[in-house]
């Protein structure tokens, strides 16, 4: 009996810090032409130590990269590895696992150190598997980054979770 409720307790918290983070990402490259660019980008994007697998799709020119339980993911990276590869990020949008979060604009998430503040957001409740989109000039087209540069100003209210090391991201719910 005593094995049993070990083994009950592993599975939960297993569960539980596996779905304490981001899963996957979903980038569309632009730039891809033919396979050997998406072969380039995968395997740029497989230097990365948190990333367990890239599948590339050429007609959609969508990169999905899902993730190590293990580590912590940088947004940052990601994209600058699809640079690396000579190509430039159209969209960067994650799955992540919410448990219950209201958000609304200008809300903030600290998550292992980093702040995603929502905007553009109204009140809802994320819960579960839910795709939040970046924003920025590393994380979209130009043309589309312009919409949004006048809505990333300000700062959070929780101050007290944000520390000089904290990078600050910018997302609404995609």
């Amino acid at each position: 009996m005593r094995k049993y409720f070990m083994v009950i307790c592993l599975l939960v918290l297993t569960n539980y810090f596996a779905n304490a983070q981001f899963t996957s990402v979903m980038v569309a490259v632009d730039g891809l032409t033919c396979s050997a660019c998406s072969y380039a980008t995968q395997k740029s994007l497989f230097e990365l130590d948190f990333v367990a697998d890239v599948q590339m799709d050429l007609n959609t020119h969508i990169a999905t990269v899902t993730f190590k339980t293990d580590k912590k993911i940088s947004i940052d990276k990601i994209a600058q590895k699809v640079i690396d590869a000579g190509f430039s990020v159209g969209s960067l949008n994650a799955v992540f696992n919410f448990k219950e979060v209201t958000v609304s604009n200008d809300y903030c998430l600290t998550y292992e150190g980093d702040v995603y503040r929502f905007i553009s957001t109204k009140e809802k409740t994320l819960s579960g598997s839910s795709s939040i989109k970046f924003i920025g000039e590393k994380f979209m087209r130009k043309k589309d980054f312009k919409k949004w540069k006048g809505q990333m100003s300000g700062t959070c209210s929780s101050k007290d979770s944000i520390n000089s090391t904290s990078k600050i991201y910018f997302v609404t719910p995609a």
